[in-house]
């Protein structure tokens, strides 16, 4: 009678491990990620380059060839200086300097095009708008046109032949803070 029961655990061990196998072959287990990955980090555009670190920055409206509009601003002891074309010198709307100065320092692009044409980006004879600042050496910006989905704008920047895609909203919020500045 032992016997009988010892080989009826034995064959009902057997048919439990042979199921175990069938079940392991029919579902196979996936391994977890060992670490969840993060996305990759979108690079700056000046990845060296803080607001605070800004000290002068001359601003180009080329959206009317006729009449581009020039102006620049200047870090004088706590304050800026805005400086016109024309001569005139005042006291530019600090909450746009700001604006732009953020705007600068933290402007990321997330593709870049190799591009012999610029024409087709907007960024022929340097684009709709031209920023040229200084902080621990001079930087420029050349603003092109928009993509066509309007989420993407072009951008060129200290002469590279390279043209960045960077967010149109991004974009958008730097130009707005120009808008007030460049204005005659």
């Amino acid at each position: 009678m032992i016997n009988a029961q010892r080989r009826t655990v034995i064959v009902l061990f057997a048919i439990f491990i042979g199921l175990l196998g069938v079940a392991a072959l029919a579902f196979p287990r996936h391994a977890p990620p060992s670490a969840q990955s993060s996305p990759t980090p979108i690079p700056y555009v000046f990845p060296r380059v803080l607001p605070a670190q800004i000290t002068r920055i001359d601003l180009e409206d080329r959206r009317d060839p006729q009449k581009p509009v020039t102006i620049t601003l200047i870090k004088t002891a706590g304050d800026w200086q805005a400086i016109k074309a024309s001569g005139g010198v005042g006291a530019p709307n600090l909450a746009k300097i700001a604006r732009l100065l953020n705007g600068l320092a933290s402007l990321r692009y997330n593709r870049i095009i190799d591009s012999t044409s610029v024409e087709a980006f907007g960024l022929a004879d340097g684009g709709r708008y031209v920023i040229r600042f200084v902080a621990d050496r001079t930087y420029t910006l050349h603003i092109g046109g928009n993509s066509p989905d309007q989420t993407l704008a072009y951008v060129q920047r200290d002469g590279s032949s390279f043209i960045l895609l960077v967010s149109a909203e991004q974009i958008t919020a730097l130009t707005g803070a120009l808008e007030g500045l460049a204005a005659p």
